[in-house]
């Protein structure tokens, strides 16, 4: 009879040879009579969790390695995918598409920062080029919108639509308005209750917050003349919100010039056109709904 016992020992002494000569396994391990098959099974199966297994694990690392989800981002190339999918007949290939990307580790935070809201801003800059018109930019950030409620599970909450209450001013002491009118027009679009008014006064914007639920306060800014006074305004909503998870946005060319002043006024992100409003709008509200987004 053939001893297969000595044979398998060679051919592991061999393989283990040919892929690497620092990766062999020991020939002595596999020392079992034929017979004892279900030994040698045993001893086999230990064999290759406990040596082969580590040894390809430390030998391939990275390509065994899963993506890791503060490295993964979205770029041009996907915001311009999903722009033409968002416009597109096919509503369903959005939410293929987005699902194709979270397999690939894009996180909810970063699928918002880097692509959502994003394509919202270039439906945005489409529309002031005259390349869309206001209808297909707003079918476009209805599904975004849509987008957000799927991943962030909105479904799960009965009143959420109750909740879409949105208080939109300019900066107390501020002159130009006109912003303010543009975003009012696609929060409405976008289903939202918008109540704005361009010449509020710090108190009143503090009474209007503290007599009616909010679930996003959105201010806006031209210079930075008024910057310490938003900070101001800001700070004293979300005390006297009765909404204590208030989301507060903020836009205008302030902080289209100093990104950084979003966070020196307190402000939990920056819309810098109408369609990334909406979405921003409905980021904050989720994120305060649903604290795991």
């Amino acid at each position: 009879m053939m001893d297969v016992s000595s044979e398998s020992n060679e051919v592991l002494a061999d393989n283990g040879r040919g892929l690497d000569a620092e990766f062999r396994v020991d020939p002595s391990t596999f020392n079992v009579a034929v017979e004892d098959i279900d030994e040698r099974t045993t001893k086999l199966v230990d064999v290759v969790a406990k040596s082969v297994i580590p040894e390809l694990l430390a030998k391939f690392e990275d390509n065994f390695a899963l993506p890791n989800p503060s490295t993964v981002h979205a770029g041009e190339a996907e915001i311009l995918r999903l722009a033409a999918i968002i416009l597109g007949p096919d509503d369903v290939e959005t939410v293929t598409y987005l699902e194709s990307l979270r397999e690939r580790g894009l996180s909810l935070d970063v699928l918002h920062q880097d692509l959502l809201e994003p394509t919202a801003r270039h439906l945005g800059d489409l529309w002031d080029q005259d390349h869309l018109d206001f209808l297909d930019v707003t079918i476009g950030v209805a599904r975004l919108q849509r987008m957000v409620h799927y991943f962030a599970r909105l479904d799960q909450i009965p009143p959420y639509d109750e909740m879409r209450r949105v208080l939109v001013v300019q900066t107390p002491g501020e002159l130009h308005s006109f912003g303010i009118t543009v975003i009012r027009r696609f929060l409405t679009a976008g289903g939202w209750n918008v109540r704005t008014d361009a010449h509020m006064s710090a108190e009143q914007i503090e009474e209007a917050v503290a007599n009616e639920w909010f679930g996003v306060a959105g201010f806006s800014l031209a210079g930075e003349t008024h910057i310490e006074q938003l900070a101001d305004v800001i700070a004293h909503v979300r005390k006297a919100s009765r909404n204590p998870n208030i989301g507060i946005m903020v836009g205008g060319p302030a902080f289209v010039a100093n990104p950084n002043l979003v966070g020196q006024v307190g402000a939990d992100g920056m819309a810098t056109n109408g369609p990334t409003a909406v979405i921003l709008a409905k980021k904050l509200l989720a994120s305060s709904l649903v604290p795991s987004i």
